[in-house]
């Protein structure tokens, strides 16, 4: 009888979490699978989603639907980048979510943040983290002016691109400027940055979880200058022993702090440039964990999980 009432009341405590999969696994086939085991295994119900099966009704209270169905949930969970229609899908979830009071990956606002690189230095410059410099502008005369501030070569990159994708490396301003009209033309920004010359194709990634840093590892990529990019073109060899460890963990812990006062998970790409010193590149909402954990062993995984469930409360 006893063990009964227990099993029951440890049933009832289970947090229900809506995993919806990711309607776009390029760069994660694998992490939806890793990450529902990883909950279930820390009590978590789980229950699978697509996206296309989600709709909800906003009136005197927030109703979330399965197929139709009506459901109760604590949190609501996805992870990795999406296309552009599918990601404002998602965001309109996580916004009806968070607002009915419930836990989501990141708060609306840290969303929007992320996902754009602009909004993610402006937030560095408020809280004095480094970075190397960039330039933004909104017509072409005014990027001609701007750019006059940067020496021949510059970076170039999509305000929304990630895995390195929108990052172009141009060799004279004149190649600034037309790449810049392109991107003004399909509608897009596009924002021009300091080339760290003494850093082609390497950066270190720091991955914080719960707000506190986990993890750090070196990542090079050969094949062009990028120090970001797809995982699979990458070596990645441990920093875990590294003397500059502490530093490195300590300036991305700020950097995240400088995005949101907790955040649940963040890649942090950093560069260490002699000639600069340490510069932020960016703070990734969805990282790549599982090449850290290759390179670290360390149960980064393990770890998340139990950031985003300490967040729900029963």
């Amino acid at each position: 009888m006893i063990r009964s009432v227990i099993k029951c009341i440890f049933q009832i405590r289970q947090p229900k979490v809506l995993y919806m999969i990711n309607p776009d696994p390029i760069f994660y086939a694998e992490m939806d699978d890793l990450i529902i085991n990883q909950l279930t295994q820390q009590n978590a119900q789980v229950q699978r989603v697509n996206l296309q099966d989600i709709s909800f009704t906003v009136g005197n209270e927030f109703k979330f639907y399965i197929n139709n169905e009506l459901i109760d949930f604590d949190a609501f969970l996805a992870y990795g980048y999406m296309n552009p229609k599918h990601f404002l899908d998602y965001l309109y979830i996580n916004q009806a979510v968070h607002a009915s009071g419930r836990i989501t990956l990141h708060k609306p606002e840290t969303e929007h943040i992320l996902y754009n690189k602009l909004l993610q230095y402006i937030n560095f410059s408020k809280y004095n983290i480094p970075f190397p410099k960039i330039g933004a502008a909104f017509s072409i005369n005014s990027f001609k002016s701007v750019i006059q501030q940067f020496d021949e070569e510059a970076i170039m990159k999509d305000v929304h691109g990630y895995s390195g994708i929108g990052v172009h490396l141009t060799h004279c301003r004149n190649n600034s400027v037309e790449m810049y009209s392109r991107a003004l033309w399909k509608q897009e920004q596009q924002i021009s940055q300091v080339y760290v010359d003494d850093c082609p194709g390497k950066s270190v990634r720091v991955l914080v979880i719960g707000g506190k840093a986990a993890s750090v590892a070196e990542f090079k990529f050969s094949k062009n200058f990028r120090s970001v990019g797809l995982s699979e073109e990458a070596s990645v060899e441990s920093l875990m022993n590294s003397e500059r460890k502490d530093i490195y963990f300590d300036l991305a812990e700020k950097a995240c702090l400088a995005i949101d006062d907790n955040l649940t998970v963040g890649g942090v790409d950093i560069l260490d440039s002699k000639r600069f010193g340490l510069q932020v590149l960016e703070v990734n909402s969805c990282p790549e964990i599982c090449d850290s954990i290759d390179a670290t062993n360390l149960p980064l995984l393990e770890y998340f999980g139990q950031a985003f469930l300490k967040k729900i409360k029963i």
